[in-house]
């Protein structure tokens, strides 16, 4: 025994003392007698084993070119003699014996160091073509019935052995991936002996440490999934997925694998399955279910060994993988993501509705129309529902930032999110679960809205409104649960909620103007946009709960402060039905705000924040009936209203001032205060702004808000004054109320002000009525006060004097008023009536012609139309019958037709307003002018949805305004006729509506008798109507579309022929050439009268027609004034006419031949009647 031990000791010390790599081979010779031992111990088997495979290993490793060369041959000349010579046999034979007799003989020192051995060849040879062929028949060899006996032996080794298991994954991982996988599909139909126990290893937990051996068989095993899924083919590759859980199985245990393998793994995933278009859609959806994707996501809480110095950037790395493979598999088609269509969910059918003409239309509440999805929504993609319900945003930004990112891509699932997730999971307050909730949430509704509501075109009836509300507010967010957090005294908690509500209103704003746009669709619509709004209401605070808020903020939270008026802000300009009923009154919280504001030495910081406040708190007392302008508290200097325009005048680009000048020009104007056909605004201005020598000092203002404030009181005084004074000096011009009152009040200045406030005060009044001269006042009223005033009364001759020199002093300084970049109402001449001199065209013809005063007072352009809505946007109780005498109602009316879409857009909306309060109101008239604005939007919604963002003709706003005066007057004689035309339709069709007017003007009987006149006799009613009717066409025709309709309906070939008729009135007559001049005005317009109604031809005949004598039409004298407007016209024609086009024109048409080849001008009727034939040709043409 003790003989034996000291053998033993004596070996092992052989074994300590003969190291492999003291070996080297020079010749293959040697290589072959090195592993040919069929009789040798198992000690010197080993360690001629081991020494073959060290000698692989260093090949790699060699840096010498020449040392590796010669290596690689001596291994390439040792697989020549090692190389099988038919099928029977195999290659390495020598080895291969080995390894079977190791296997035999349970002896796993050998059986491993085989297996190390061949992996360790194919790692070697991997990258050398001179051993492709060879590699390729090993793989055979060690693909036959035997080897595999011995890896499905080795794979089927104890966790005792894992060594071994882990050697033959290794092992099959090379033959699997050599020469690029040409041999995969060989080794995965061994299926049956390698692949029936590797689920079990990947669901081995792992016995090290992700810092632990670097191969185990769990990443063995991870290793060969992988080769096997990038080198598969699509048949194989779908077989392996589908089969049992083996994918599921390697997921479920990389929380803890090293981060390397990790990512490795997840990209191959990435690569070799979601972009491989060769594998079909459920492949791929059976490869990322639910389940799969669950396993993924716990990745996001992969934490790295403690091991690992940069476990930090490790973790970051595995989660940055994992978060962009998730969003390939969930958010785009090529992943589990399936089309589906938005807010309307499956089983829905928007586009088909039943139409039955004996049905009576309940609308939404029709039960064709289903909407009971508070409880359940089905959806399509159901793999990706199931998998978000497993995620935890609140507790991780990528978890929350994936659920955002699935639900842009299939916006159904938001409501059917949040049937089951409808609480949050701790009540509200200052901690991190909570934050992490509300930021979920608040992204939730920061999600764009999904263009036409997630249907694949244009429906005719709008989604379930339960499935709409939850993305704009989701069901967590309800009333209760917000008005706690509003409630609660914390800085984070009051910014949050009331920025969230501002979010939220401005996500309503947005579907509301997306169901707006898709009203033309259907009618359903209009009582989708009203559902919603309740809806909406019902779950967010009312507005004295962030009042409340607002009031309990403190002095020095003015971030705070800001985001609660913006939030304020939003409940008064979206949804403004909210709000009329409060009482409560911003205007002292803007006014402290406007004299925080005013010192110089505040910090820039804090300035952009109060002007942000500003900006808000402007917002809310312009829509905010309780807003009281004109009042001045105790505290307070001055008034609201000259407050705010004190605080414009410093800075008249900045936000704040251009947020308060509509405001001022729409309060002063709507008062009486200040003219609105006028500058007047831009001269009140002008008036306080500073200079070198003069600044407006406290009793300037003082003096100016009293004015104000007395005018808005009394204006009924201040108008009789002001017609006395213009009867007076027979000038009718127009004057701001104001001046009357500062006229007035100047006479009370010495008796209240020192010397210097009379002298700042004087010099105030006399800039400001120089820049109402300017602006286009009465100059002659004002003088006229100007003399009164420097009059005075005894006792104040020093104040007199004062004035009288500061309007010395100022009459000789020039004054440019200040251009506030806000288009007013005023009727200004459009750019296209420029003559080539810069003036109007009118003014250039009157140089060319030497007539004066004709054109200006017989072709006056159409009223303008407003660019803004400036003064036009409150509509607060108003009194309609003053509102249509005034004209305001028509300003509104004309923005409909405005090139600006915004401009059109604000005025459909206002005109709704004005509509629901036509219909609300006690005007007798109400019926008549509701039919009216009601028919006009319902036009206009027509118009717009078929065709986009251009303007509507100017006949619908026109026709309108024309009708407004008639059905406010019972006694007028087109009354009865206008009521009938507002009960044909409820809207009207563009194509045929001068058609239509034109065929009920000259063909049908006036239903009005003759008009008795103030002079004495009667107008017949016939012409009185034709006259009334010529009116409106020439105010409806301004652009290009206009000249089309009017083509069409051959408007002009109709007016030529009654022109022409004895029974023509010479007022009809100057209308009709005031519509010929005013089609000379718009692009192409001569050219149509020249071509298409024979304009040319008419004035020759129509400069021959004498007055109606009773003796024929060659007696009688021509009348002088229509002599000189037809010339006017006739010089506009050929002036804006292209010459060029029409002389090719002209080469085309037969009558211009005869004519010219003649040498003469034909009859007059004979060119009538051949321009008329040349005229119906292209009428043919053009409708074909």
């Amino acid at each position: 025994m003790a003989v034996r031990e000291e053998g033993s000791r004596k070996r092992r010390k052989v074994e300590r003392t003969i190291p492999a790599h003291s070996v080297s081979f020079t010749h293959s010779d040697q290589l072959r007698h090195l592993l040919q031992l069929s009789h040798s111990s198992p000690f010197e088997v080993k360690s001629a084993i081991d020494h073959f495979t060290d000698f692989l290993s260093t090949i790699p490793e060699n840096q010498d070119s020449s040392n590796r060369a010669r290596q690689l041959k001596i291994l390439k000349d040792y697989c020549e003699t090692q190389s099988s010579t038919s099928h029977d046999q195999v290659d390495f034979p020598d080895l291969l014996s080995i390894w079977a007799s190791a296997s035999q003989s349970n002896d796993e020192p050998i059986l491993s160091a085989v297996t190390s051995a061949l992996v360790q060849f194919f790692q070697t040879i991997s990258s050398d073509v001179d051993f492709r062929d060879f590699g390729l028949s090993l793989c055979h060899s060690l693909l036959k019935r035997d080897q595999l006996r011995i890896l499905d032996k080795g794979l089927s080794s104890p966790r005792s052995k894992e060594h071994i298991t882990s050697l033959c994954l290794q092992l099959l991982t090379e033959i699997t991936s050599f020469d690029g996988g040409a041999l995969a599909s060989n080794v995965f139909a061994r299926r049956d002996h390698l692949y029936r126990r590797l689920d079990g290893i990947l669901a081995q937990t792992a016995s090290e440490s992700a810092d632990g051996p670097r191969f185990t068989p769990h990443r063995a095993a991870l290793e060969f999934l992988s080769a096997n899924l990038k080198y598969l083919d699509s048949t194989s590759k779908s077989e392996l997925i589908t089969h049992g859980k083996t994918l599921y199985s390697a997921l479920r245990s990389l929380p803890n694998e090293k981060a390397d393998i990790v990512i490795r793994f997840l990209s191959t995933l990435e690569k070799s399955v979601l972009e491989d278009n060769a594998l079909s859609k459920q492949i791929k959806s059976r490869c990322f279910n639910s389940g799969i994707l669950s396993a993924l996501a716990k990745l996001y809480d992969y934490q790295a060994g403690s091991t690992q110095s940069d476990g930090i950037d490790r973790v970051t790395g595995v989660r940055n993988a994992l978060h962009q493979l998730l969003l390939q598999v969930c958010t785009t088609t090529r992943g589990v993501l399936v089309p589906q269509s938005g807010w309307y969910p499956p089983g829905t059918s928007p586009e088909s509705q039943r139409q039955d003409e004996d049905m009576i239309d309940l609308g939404l509440d029709s039960p064709y129309y289903f909407d009971h999805y508070s409880g359940k929504v089905p959806v399509k993609n159901g793999t990706l529902s199931t998998f978000i319900q497993t995620l935890r945003p609140e507790s991780d930004i990528q978890q929350a930032n994936l659920i955002t990112s699935i639900f842009v891509a299939a916006p159904e699932l938001v409501a059917e999110y949040f049937t089951k997730k409808q609480r949050f999971l701790v009540p509200p307050g200052d901690n991190p679960l909570w934050r992490g909730q509300f930021a979920f949430l608040f992204s939730v509704v920061q999600l764009p809205v999904p263009p036409n509501c997630g249907w694949h075109g244009k429906a005719s009836t709008p989604p379930p409104l339960s499935i709409v509300i939850e993305s704009i507010v989701p069901r967590p967010f309800d009333r209760s649960t917000i008005t706690k957090c509003l409630r609660i005294n914390e800085d984070i908690m009051t910014m949050s909620s009331t920025r969230l509500l501002t979010v939220a209103f401005e996500k309503l704003d947005s579907v509301v103007r997306t169901f707006e746009r898709a009203f033309s669709q259907s009618p359903l619509w209009s009582q989708a946009s009203r559902k919603l709004i309740n809806l909406f209401v019902e779950r967010i605070p009312v507005l004295q709960d962030v009042i409340t808020t607002l009031q309990s903020l403190g002095n020095d939270k003015e971030q705070v402060r800001t985001t609660v008026l913006e939030c304020i802000a939003a409940y008064h300009r979206i949804l403004p039905s909210t709000t009329a009923g409060s009482k409560f009154d911003i205007g002292p919280t803007l006014s402290k705000a406007l004299r925080t504001r005013e010192p110089e030495s505040l910090d820039t910081e804090s300035r952009d924040i109060l002007d942000e406040q500003v900006v808000h708190l402007l917002q809310i007392a312009d829509i905010s009936p309780a807003t009281k302008w004109f009042h001045k508290s105790i505290t307070d200097s001055f008034s609201l209203i000259v407050r705010l325009l004190q605080c414009c005048i410093p800075s008249l680009e900045g936000a704040v001032a251009k947020q308060s000048i509509p405001i001022l020009r729409s309060m002063l104007t709507s008062k009486g205060i200040l003219n609105s056909s006028t500058r007047s605004l831009e001269a009140l201005i002008q008036s306080l702004i500073s200079t070198k020598k003069w600044q407006p000092e406290p009793a300037a203002y003082e003096f100016l808000d009293n004015c104000i404030t007395r005018t808005m009181q009394r204006p009924a005084k201040y108008l009789d004054q002001l017609e006395q004074m213009q009867q007076m000096v027979s000038d009718s011009k127009e004057l701001s109320l104001v001046a009357c009152c500062v006229a007035e009040q100047w006479f009370f200045v010495p008796q209240k002000e020192d010397e210097q406030g009379i002298k700042n005060i004087a010099e105030w009044i006399a800039r400001f009525f120089s820049a109402l001269d300017v602006a286009g006042e009465n100059y002659r009223v004002m003088m006229e006060f100007r003399q009164e005033m420097v009059k005075g009364r005894e006792g104040n001759e020093k104040a007199g004097a004062a004035l009288e020199k500061a309007f010395e002093k100022q009459r000789k300084k020039s004054i440019t008023l200040p251009d506030l970049g806000y288009a007013s109402t005023l009727e200004e001449p459009e750019s296209g009536n420029l003559g080539k001199n810069g003036l109007p065209a009118e003014s250039a013809l009157q140089q060319d012609l030497n007539d004066d005063d004709v054109t200006t007072t017989s072709f006056p352009p159409p009223p303008a139309i407003p660019t803004s809505l400036t003064g036009l946007e409150r509509w607060n109780k108003p009194d309609f019958e003053s509102e249509i005498q005034s004209g305001h109602l028509a300003s509104l009316l004309r923005c409909l037709i405005s090139p600006s879409q915004e401009t059109r857009i604000q005025a459909f909306h206002t005109l709704q307003t004005v509509t629901h309060a036509v219909e609300q109101s006690a005007y007798d008239e109400r019926i008549q002018l509701y039919l009216l604005l009601g028919e006009v939007s319902e036009t206009i919604r027509a118009y717009t949805a078929s065709r986009g963002d251009l303007p509507p003709p100017s006949i619908v706003a026109e026709l309108a305004i024309h009708m407004l005066p008639v059905i406010a007057d019972p006694s007028s004689p087109f009354y009865r006729k206008a009521n009938r035309f507002l009960l044909r339709s409820p809207s009207w069709s563009i194509p045929h509506l001068l058609s239509d007017l034109l065929s009920t003007t000259f063909l049908t009987e006036p239903e009005a008798d003759d008009t008795e006149l103030s002079s004495g006799g009667s107008m017949n009613a016939q012409t009185l109507e034709i006259e009334h009717f010529l009116s409106l066409l020439t105010k409806s025709l301004r652009t290009e579309t206009d000249m089309d309709l009017f083509r069409r309906a051959h408007v002009f070939s109709r007016l030529f022929a009654y022109y022409l008729t004895p029974i023509c009135s010479a007022t009809a007559r100057r209308e009709v050439l005031r519509l010929v001049h005013r089609a000379t005005t718009v692009r192409g317009g001569s050219d149509t009268l020249i071509t298409r109604a024979g304009v040319r031809e008419w004035f020759a005949i129509a400069k021959g027609l004498r007055g109606h004598s009773g003796q024929g039409a060659m007696f009688g004298e021509i009348h002088g004034e229509m002599a000189k407007l037809l010339d006017v016209a006739e010089h506009e024609v050929r002036r804006t006419c292209d010459g060029e086009g029409i002389r090719r024109w002209e080469e085309r048409k037969p009558v211009f031949k005869d004519v010219r080849g003649r040498g003469d001008v034909e009859c007059e009727e004979d060119v009538a009647a051949k321009v008329d034939g040349a005229n119906e040709d292209d009428e043919v043409q053009d409708d074909n």
